[in-house]
């Protein structure tokens, strides 16, 4: 196995760990306010780079980013689906995916993780903190910090969450109590939260109530992990076309456009949970809107 796509920002290395990638949706379902003219003045092969031009269908990839930092932590921002658990949505349950193998290739084994990031608990956020054992569900990483964000923890709790979210179904019990049971979740509230001291978690609302993206800073150099801020590249050029599955999408909106702002002001590169290949962008402001650029 090929080892993971890794990049460094200053003195941290960040490794791209795929658990899925391909068509998944319809651009105008991911994109209910789509408009294939607001893209026609991009070239064909970006285009087709963004979306598989025969039928339509969004490319997206499920993966973790991974962070080797100086002082010794290893971070996983998002954990995919997961094995063997059993979701509502056509595609994304019942998996049997060698992650752990990709993971391996990086050169990590889940004792050596010190920290997980979820930016939200979505079911493709969350999957692999815990794995199958004789028929119980346990951590997959004994021996890191999994951090969430109060609000976001409180909401998908069962005895909270709406109706309509019927998507989500099964998630909380099966890869966020079991670790919340054995003391590894870190419940954080208030405006951020220092991972590392490369790192800082800051809050990101409107997809989720409690969504955060991740900062990191090291020797001049940034990156920012935008978790489902934006799903598609096209968002980029276009940060009024919501996603289907954000809960407030004039929030949403807004919240894409600040980390856009942030990836410019910064000289940062863009590090979302699902685009396209090569995954990590940079941003250049255009107009009243935005442009991505390959990052590698």
């Amino acid at each position: 196995m090929a080892a993971p796509m890794t990049l460094s920002v200053g003195d941290v290395q960040i490794s791209r760990i795929e658990e899925l990638y391909g068509p998944t949706f319809p651009i105008d379902t991911l994109l209910p306010s789509f408009d294939a003219g607001g893209v026609e003045h991009l070239p064909v092969a970006k285009r087709e780079q963004f979306v598989q031009q025969s039928d339509q269908f969004a490319k997206m990839s499920i993966h973790a980013w991974m962070i080797r930092t100086p002082s010794g932590k290893v971070i996983l921002v998002d954990t995919c689906n997961g094995n063997h658990k059993k979701r509502a949505m056509e595609g994304f349950g019942d998996l049997d995916l060698p992650w752990l193998d990709t993971l391996a290739a990086a050169g990590v084994t889940p004792d050596q993780v010190t920290d997980v990031v979820c930016t939200h608990l979505h079911l493709d956020h969350v999957g692999w903190n815990t794995m199958l054992v004789d028929g119980e569900w346990v951590p997959t990483f004994p021996n890191a910090t999994v951090h969430m964000n109060q609000v976001e923890f409180d909401f998908w709790n069962p005895a909270n969450v709406p109706a309509g979210l019927e998507f989500n179904g099964g998630v909380f019990e099966d890869s966020v109590q079991p670790c919340f049971d054995r003391g590894q979740v870190n419940l954080w509230n208030g405006d951020g939260l220092d991972v590392d001291d490369t790192l800082h978690l800051q809050m990101a609302t409107g997809h989720t109530p409690g969504q955060c993206i991740g900062v990191l800073e090291s020797k001049g150099e940034r990156a920012v992990f935008a978790g489902d801020t934006m799903h598609s590249p096209y968002q980029v050029y276009h940060p009024e076309w919501f996603c289907g599955f954000d809960l407030v999408p004039a929030e949403a909106e807004a919240t894409r456009r600040k980390v856009l702002e942030l990836c410019v002001e910064k000289n940062a590169i863009l590090m979302p949970a699902h685009f396209s290949a090569p995954h990590a962008y940079r941003v250049s402001a255009e107009g009243n809107a935005f442009s991505v650029s390959n990052a590698l």
